[in-house]
């Protein structure tokens, strides 16, 4: 899957949250008991040269799920254009 908008609404959805990207991290843990590494969240919402914009379903799943967001607003099927 990949980021919307260069990584924005997720972005906007933690922020929203009030969650650090550590603390969005953990939440995701608690969703499957493994998570979703800091790193990799990272990865999603920068927007410098370590911003990354394709990622594993599972991922985008289980962020989305942790911020209450569907996965539709914060990732895409298809890649941007």
């Amino acid at each position: 899957m990949h980021r919307r908008d260069d990584g924005q609404p997720l972005r906007d959805a933690i922020t929203e949250a009030g969650l650090s990207i550590e603390a969005l991290a953990e939440k995701t843990k608690t969703i499957d008991g493994y998570g979703i590494s800091p790193s990799t969240i990272g990865h999603m919402v920068a927007t410098g040269a370590s911003g990354r914009s394709k990622f594993q379903e599972r991922s985008c799943d289980l962020a989305a799920r942790a911020l209450g967001k569907p996965i539709g607003e914060l990732f895409s099927h298809t890649a941007p254009t």
